[in-house]
């Protein structure tokens, strides 16, 4: 009886030995296929961060080739917004129709249908002037 007891005994303890192993192991793989996955992920975010900044510069290199800017391009050029670029246009015009007359350098910009563009030469001269002037910009009016 007591051998068969031993015996019964030491075949629990094995089941709850072997169990215990299965058991660790499997936790230690969930472990490490999470943490995998985690690398993967902060490695595909990486990867995705360069690819934007590559194409960022891409699309700079292409705007320094080009002569005419849209005025996405022109705010990104002079490191504005679209609507400050916008804003400028509005104050120099609004002292233009209001005296009908506009002393000192204008942003310079044509307009084709409903889409203002911009030549880099012109603009960088514009910047020049009113950098000169000291000119400053408030809103769509002009302070200074």
């Amino acid at each position: 009886m007591q051998k068969k007891t031993n015996q019964i005994t030491m075949l629990a303890s094995s089941l709850i030995l072997g169990l215990s192993l299965i058991i660790g192991c499997l936790i230690l793989g969930n472990e490490r296929a999470s943490s995998t996955e985690k690398e993967i992920e902060a490695q595909i975010a990486q990867t995705e961060t360069e690819a934007k900044t590559q194409a960022a510069l891409m699309e700079q290199a292409r705007s320094k080739d080009k002569a005419v800017m849209t005025l996405q391009e022109t705010a990104q050029f002079l490191n504005m917004q679209e609507a400050q670029v916008l804003n400028i246009i509005k104050a120099e015009n609004a002292i233009l129709s209001n005296n009908g007359v506009f002393t000192g350098v204008r942003l310079p910009y044509f307009k084709i249908d409903a889409e203002f563009k911009f030549t880099k030469t012109a603009v960088l001269e514009w910047i020049q002037a009113v950098t000169a002037e000291n000119r400053i910009y408030s809103g769509d009016r002009i302070i200074k």
